[in-house]
């Protein structure tokens, strides 16, 4: 066990009746999955031309710091994934800055466990989480386990902090004496956990880990708040990510102590864009006009402005999916953040749950641009790297010309 590291505290900041007058020892935020830089689709944000969607995972962020700070906790610990990329921009490093210095200005403790999403594979890389020490907040972002003993009142915490780099190599962690409540964060995939996709790079936490006689375990990959033990929680991400979480509640977790150890965990939800899965379209018996009529009946009453939008239609004929109204597709594009209408082929059983890859996909060009790309990375036609290196290319074409054209009922798509 690494040696422990106290930080010297001055005295509180604002401290509250409420604090006095409540009845449980240490208060603990628990925050995981922001997953800032996230970026996807064309559509930029009016007021910083930056990427929509990004700036939704950033004001998520933010919205997530306002409610911690409202429930008046003695610590914070983010289990993982702040960032979504290994080198973020410089703009979202000072955006998690920012937010994060509301907490730690407060003198309330900040300490992260590096996820997969931001851990450098090589050692000798520097990780966008170091920059965390500008606010006075704590990461191990490395390979190593760390721990640090806090102060929260009259208690003492022990935070073990095991990041992405060091889950593959550490087996049971024991909890250190010391402390009146001991934590440990870390970042992975609990064993029998039914995850609806997975991702290179993830890590499976070992059953060791997980039966540690911690006071309580934070965990951080998955997107959806999950009791995995009475003691061990997923906090769930702050934003959706993917139709996979289209049914899931962003938010983070409140977990309080009393004399008697573990007293309650809180899944606090937090405001977040709006993803909607349309109820899916049998096609079989369907042409092109019948197949445009049972598009515009599931969208006509629907609420669906400024929302993530996917509907799927299935068993559809060759051919069929080239005749559906274009125009009615440009407006449903105008209506929504992003509209997303995936065709699947009669000839691909399976697909009707959604396991199979689409045989079309309309909606942003970005979107039609990639699948293009795969679809011939996958047949040979084009060698992994060119391909790579001309999706990125070509996103980028489409993001800018996407920004330098009008936007208004009269634009052409």
């Amino acid at each position: 066990m690494p040696t422990p590291a106290r930080r010297a505290r001055p005295v509180r900041i604002g401290k509250t009746k409420a604090r006095e007058d409540r009845q449980s020892i240490v208060r603990i935020a628990h925050i995981s999955d922001t997953h800032l830089g996230y970026s996807r689709y064309a559509r930029l944000d009016p007021l910083t031309s930056r990427n929509q969607r990004e700036v939704d995972v950033q004001e998520a962020y933010g919205r997530a710091v306002d409610a911690i700070l409202e429930r008046d906790v003695d610590l914070v610990v983010h289990s993982g994934d702040v960032f979504d990329s290994v080198r973020p921009a410089t703009h979202v490093i000072i955006g998690f800055l920012k937010q994060t210095f509301r907490i730690t200005r407060q003198d309330i403790p900040y300490l992260v466990a590096a996820g997969n999403h931001e851990t450098p594979r090589l050692r000798s890389t520097t990780a966008a989480l170091e920059y965390a020490n500008l606010v006075n907040a704590v990461s191990a972002h490395g390979f190593e386990v760390e721990y640090h003993l806090e102060d929260a009142g009259d208690a003492s915490v022990g935070v073990t902090l095991v990041p992405h780099g060091a889950v593959f190599g550490t087996g049971a962690v024991t909890p250190a004496r010391e402390a009146d409540v001991n934590i440990l964060v870390t970042h992975g995939m609990v064993p029998g956990l039914e995850a609806r996709q997975h991702e290179m790079g993830e890590a499976n936490l070992q059953p060791g880990m997980l039966q540690s006689a911690f006071d309580y375990i934070a965990l951080g990959h998955y997107h959806e708040f999950h009791e995995h033990k009475p003691n061990a929680y997923y906090a769930g991400a702050t934003e959706r990510f993917g139709f996979g979480e289209v049914e899931s509640e962003p938010g983070f977790a409140i977990v309080e102590f009393d004399g008697n150890g573990l007293k309650s965990v809180e899944h606090v939800p937090i405001e977040a864009r709006r993803m909607t899965d349309l109820p899916k379209i049998k096609g079989r018996e369907l042409d092109a006009a019948e197949l445009t009529e049972e598009i515009r009946k599931r969208t006509e009453d629907a609420d669906l402005d400024d929302a993530i939008v996917r509907l799927r239609a299935f068993d559809v004929k060759r051919g069929v999916a080239s005749g559906v109204d274009r125009e009615l597709l440009r407006d449903l594009g105008r209506r929504c953040l992003n509209f997303s209408l995936e065709i699947h082929a009669d000839e691909r059983p399976g697909t009707e749950n959604g396991e199979g890859p689409a045989s079309a996909v309309f909606g942003p060009l970005t979107e039609e641009f990639a699948s293009f790309v795969e679809e011939r990375r996958e047949n040979g036609e084009l060698e992994k790297g060119f391909a790579e290196e001309f999706l990125e290319r070509g996103k980028g074409y489409l993001v800018r010309a996407a920004s330098e054209e009008p936007d208004g009922p009269g634009t052409a798509s």
